[in-house]
């Protein structure tokens, strides 16, 4: 299969759905990574500084995965402009994907939201779209969870690629929260799940 992760920011596809996109390609499908905005309001440096960093620690995270494609959507500002419907179809259209991977319209994050429910609408009639766990799970009720403890450390890893954002933090909650989503499943200690939603839609 073809499987497209997108996700709103440069860190995104690292923090709630690298495990799962992991196994998709141990098992041999043929994964693509799309990031929407580029980042430049999630640190201190100037917008066009963060940006090109952002976009080289993207690249070293996802380097097992595959080369992401840049969107460069200004980062907070996601779904303002009409325009932003039409870049993300076109290039999901590019890919044409079996499954897409991305963020929950439930999602505490305003870029989270509008990136979900711009490929929902895009594309949902004839493309699955699975979204992924919130930070914590806040407001996100899973139907699906995917045992990741294999894939956890590579997980690890990829986050940590993001040295602009203080990586470590998000590690520490990606145990958190991937150790709670095992717990829910009856897996013992040492554990690791990611949790996702899937609703059909016709047909």
């Amino acid at each position: 299969m073809k499987i497209l992760a997108l996700g709103a920011h440069p860190d995104d596809i690292e923090i709630f759905m690298y495990g799962l996109v992991s196994i998709y390609k141990k098992e041999g499908n043929q994964v693509f990574t799309m990031i929407a905005t580029d980042g430049s309001k999630g640190g201190a440096l100037t917008d066009e500084l963060l940006s090109k960093k952002r976009e080289k620690e993207a690249i070293a995270g996802l380097k097992e995965l595959s080369k992401p494609t840049f969107l460069n959507i200004p980062d907070g500002e996601l779904g303002e402009n009409p325009e932003h419907e039409k870049i993300i179809k076109e290039n999901i259209l590019k890919i044409m994907p079996d499954l897409i991977i991305t963020h929950s319209q439930n999602d505490y994050h305003s870029d989270h939201r509008s990136l979900s429910l711009i490929t929902s609408s895009v594309v949902s009639h004839y493309i699955p779209v699975l979204c992924c766990d919130t930070l914590m799970g806040v407001n996100f009720n899973p139907n699906f969870y995917v045992d990741i403890t294999e894939h956890f450390s590579l997980k690890e890893e990829a986050i940590l690629k993001h040295e602009t954002q203080n990586p470590q933090r998000f590690v520490d909650l990606s145990k958190l929260m991937n150790t709670y989503r095992a717990a829910q499943c009856n897996a013992p200690k040492g554990k690791y799940a990611e949790a996702y939603s899937f609703e059909p839609s016709f047909p």
